[in-house]
């Protein structure tokens, strides 16, 4: 009698392995560049893209250099623009220059903040030395106030001219040149009574420079961004910026990261 025959197992079923689900939309949205995409504890790459060129290599092209002196305070600025959108300062002071850098230019607000200061006190002081010293010196008319008012007017003459030379000293104006989204003072030129006018008539030409080395600036914000935080870098190595102004710009550009995302 013939043993049945066993039934043969069944050929195992090959499925094709499963799509992964694909991002919502509204994720897909939100999500952040390729150049800000890091894992856990890393930082923002900044090391590369088309800002990275070493300013000492690219600034060739002189153009217009302009001098401009505060005879009051015995300091002033070199300054040296190039065409390709960098400006060389100099800073004076007391008939030394000192140690040059370059600004570029791409970074710079082409909107200064200008501050005004006048010296009332100090003016006021001196106007009221004055007035004492007129009163003494119509003293000196009569013999019974002759050495009191001798002494008067020469006491009241000096106060008067310090008076007026600190007044004179303090009042001045600040041009102030801040970078664009970290906001760290990069140029400061301080002008006093005589050079206030030379000061200002530099300012537009400086802003237009900004303007047009900023029309170089491509549409990547990210490559920018980054490039500006290697600016601040840049100029806290050359003593521009000391420890504390490159931290805090730096901090107000990765700000404008979150702002993006």
């Amino acid at each position: 009698m013939a043993s049945p025959t066993k039934p043969k197992p069944a050929a195992p079923r090959l499925e094709a392995p499963k799509a992964a689900a694909s991002k919502p939309a509204a994720l897909k949205a939100f999500a952040p560049p390729a150049a800000m995409q890091s894992a856990p504890g890393e930082h923002i790459l900044i090391a590369s893209d088309d800002f990275a060129a070493d300013p000492a290599t690219v600034a060739r092209t002189q153009g217009e250099t302009v001098v401009l002196r505060n005879p009051i305070r015995r300091t002033g600025a070199e300054l040296t623009f190039y065409d390709e959108g960098y400006l060389k300062v100099t800073a004076l002071e007391k008939g030394n220059a000192d140690a040059p850098f370059l600004l570029d230019l791409r970074f710079v607000d082409p909107v200064p903040k200008i501050e005004r200061v006048i010296a009332m006190r100090w003016l006021t002081a001196a106007f009221g030395c004055g007035a004492l010293a007129v009163l003494a010196a119509f003293l000196l008319r009569f013999d019974a106030f002759h050495t009191l008012a001798l002494w008067a007017l020469g006491g009241a003459a000096l106060a008067t001219v310090g008076a007026l030379y600190v007044g004179v000293y303090s009042s001045h104006e600040k041009i102030e040149f801040c970078t664009l989204h970290g906001r760290a003072a990069v140029l400061q030129l301080v002008a006093n009574l005589g050079s206030i006018k030379r000061f200002h008539s530099f300012v537009p030409t400086l802003c237009r420079a900004i303007e047009e080395a900023a029309e170089r600036i491509g549409a990547d914000t990210s490559a920018y961004l980054r490039a500006e935080m290697r600016e601040h870098y840049r100029l806290r190595g050359d003593g521009v910026l000391d420890n504390d102004e490159c931290a805090r710009g730096t901090g107000r550009i990765l700000a404008q990261f979150d702002v993006q995302l």
